[in-house]
């Protein structure tokens, strides 16, 4: 329910990915609303939503699912009422991502799950964008974490060497990273991953974009004497 209010708020119809219809199908039924799913996706109209499975649009004559900005606008009024990190976890969590506290040993992906009071007491320690439908814009939502040490972007079709340039936001804080099976990312995305001073491990695999991988590969080494790049030919898991 508070997903739905939450996207209500930006305006009366929006369009948005089969993974974001399941999401809101499931909160919706648990409030026994009537949820109908065929080739598009349609939750009842007392919410007045429109719910399409994906679509593709031509953006610099790349392919995009269809994919709603109210899912991932920062809403500065929200920043403001609850803090960076409780609205950053709501964009992760809308999205279909996976978010770790500082006080949990657990990754949380349930948006009903978040905690409902003193949300100053929860920061955002890891971030998991895994298959998730998140654009670029959503990416502004690193501004002001101080604590995230981990994130992991694969399978993130719909990010461009833009999202990679955002990660700036949390340099004095991040550690661990993984970049695997993003199409649009670019060596030029990478090589800006030079400003993350503090990054120890990068792990990068299935690339298309980037032309030619190992010399890629060897140029960020480079420009980034400070952090071991893995070059995995397997889904990795980021080191703990």
């Amino acid at each position: 329910m508070r997903l739905i209010q939450h996207i209500l708020r930006f305006r009366p119809t929006v369009i948005i990915s089969a993974r974001q219809c399941h999401i809101l199908s499931t909160q919706a039924a648990a409030f026994n609303k009537n949820v109908s799913a065929a080739q598009h996706y349609t939750v009842s109209k007392q919410y007045n939503l429109l719910l399409l499975s994906p679509i593709y649009a031509q953006s610099q004559k790349r392919e995009f699912w269809g994919i709603d900005v109210a899912f991932n606008k920062v809403d500065e009024e929200r920043v403001k009422l609850a803090g960076p990190d409780r609205a950053a976890a709501e964009w992760i969590l809308r999205n279909g991502g996976s978010i770790k506290w500082t006080m949990s040993s657990n990754h949380l992906n349930d948006y009903n799950l978040l905690p409902t009071t003193s949300f100053e007491d929860y920061k955002i320690e890891e971030i998991d964008l895994t298959a998730t439908d998140v654009i670029n814009m959503g990416f502004e939502h690193l501004n002001n974490l101080q604590h995230v040490k981990k994130i992991r972007l694969h399978g993130c079709r719909c990010i461009s060497d833009e999202a990679l340039g955002l990660l700036v936001h949390v340099k004095d804080t991040l550690v661990h990273l993984e970049v695997s099976t993003c199409p649009m990312i670019t060596e030029k995305g990478l090589m800006g991953l030079a400003e993350l001073k503090k990054l120890k491990s990068l792990t990068l695999n299935e690339l298309q974009d980037v032309k030619n991988f190992q010399q890629a590969i060897v140029n960020l080494q480079k420009a980034m004497p400070w952090c071991t790049i893995n070059d995995m030919d397997e889904e990795a898991t980021l080191p703990t």
